[in-house]
Formats: structure tokens, sequence, C-alpha cells
């Protein structure tokens, strides 16, 4: 069954118990209203004709508390209808990163990862076995992935440093810095600012325009290519 169907019979449910729970309080306080008055009917006029008869005299001697007994649980019945057909299916999950091709975080990173290999050809040179080869061989293969790579960046976000000093200056991280910028490392105690020897001036990118994948799926890196003779 349905999330839909479930929602439409609990409101019919709630919705019929709260009418019987309405109906079973005007029959109930009509009887004590009987009883309390001694207002039965002279003859014997039969079950229902008894109970209509003190309903009857129960509205006409207490209005109010009839108008009560009724409306309220026909209010919360709808009340509580209206909760149920305004509560969604699931509640909001939180958005995370999903596997290939799953999520937008997950597409993002998928489409940087193809343009690196489309630049720089990156995830051939990382899946190739580069043990058999010397030095000399991988420092030309380098060259070209790094050109790539470092095109494919530039083109579609600008990195900046986030110290401007060369690596190994003095530096001085002040109060209320940010712990996902500035990383301390070493004999870190006391309160801020702290004073050191900056080990990697990290990077920030800004300005990302990563082309759009709809309709494609990211998760491919590269299509395969066939040469038809």
């Amino acid at each position: 069954m349905s999330s839909s169907s479930r929602r439409t019979l609990l409101i019919v449910v709630i919705l019929l118990s709260a009418v019987l729970l309405a109906l079973g309080n005007v029959l109930c306080h009509a009887l004590v209203v009987q009883e309390l008055t001694g207002s039965a009917p002279a003859a014997d006029p039969g079950l229902l004709q008894g109970l209509i008869h003190a309903v009857g005299a129960s509205v006409g001697q207490r209005p109010q508390f009839v108008w009560f007994f009724t409306g309220a649980p026909l209010l919360i019945g709808v009340i509580l209808s209206l909760l149920v057909g305004l509560q969604r299916d699931g509640a909001p999950r939180p958005a995370v990163a999903r596997d290939a091709g799953g999520g937008s975080d997950a597409d993002g990173a998928l489409r940087l990862l193809a343009l690196l290999q489309q630049e720089g050809r990156l995830v051939d040179f990382l899946e190739e076995d580069i043990e058999p080869y010397d030095d000399a061989q991988v420092g030309a293969a380098v060259r070209a992935i790094h050109a790539g790579c470092r095109k494919a960046l530039h083109e579609r976000m600008r990195i900046a440093r986030i110290f401007s000093e060369e690596d190994g200056a003095a530096v001085e991280v002040p109060s209320g810095f940010d712990a996902g910028q500035v990383r301390l490392t070493g004999n870190v105690h006391g309160q801020p600012p702290f004073r050191g020897t900056l080990q990697h001036g990290g990077w920030r990118a800004s300005d990302i325009a990563l082309p759009r994948t709809s309709g494609v799926d990211a998760s491919v890196l590269a299509p395969a290519e066939v040469e038809v003779g």
C-alpha cells in the first residue's frame, strides 16, 4: 500500500472514530440527563425511540453541553486529519555526497575529475602501473600531465594561497582563526595568537565554474573510444 493510500485510510479512521465518539458522548449525556430529571417517556417506545426521546430532552434542557460533547471530538478529529494529510512521505534527509551519479556533491567532484582527465589524462596516469618505468620516463609524462591539469583548474576556478608568505616563513595565527583553514601542529598550548613557522601556505578555491551534466552520467569520467575500421 502506498503512503498516500495509508494516509487516506488513517484519515477515514480518525474521522469515523470522532463521529462515533461524538454520538457516544451525546447518548451518554442524554441518558444522564434523563436519569437526573426523570424525563423518561410514559410508555415503553422501544430502544431507538427511547434514545431519540432522551437526546431530544437533553438538547432541550442542556443544549450547551450537547454541543460541547459533540463538537469537541469532531474538532479534534478534523485537526488530526489535517495534520495527517499535510504530513510528508518522509523526514528530510541531510544533504550528503552520495555514490557515483547519486547527488549534486558527488557530481561536482566527478565533473572536476573528468576535466582533469580530459585536459591532463590524470586518471590514466593514476591508474597506470609506473613501476616498470625509470624516473626519466615518469618525469617526462608528469610534465604533460601537470600542464594539462593546471590548465583545467585555472580555467574553471581561481586558486589562491591562504597564507601569502613563503613556506618556512615566520607567521602569526590570530585569535578567532578558522580551524578549517589553518591546522596547528607541534607544541600547541595556551591561547591565540600563535606564532610559528609556516609549513604549507594552504590553498583556497573561489569563482568555481564547473560544467553541468544534466542528463549525462557524471560517473563516466572519460568515454571509451572505439575506432571502427
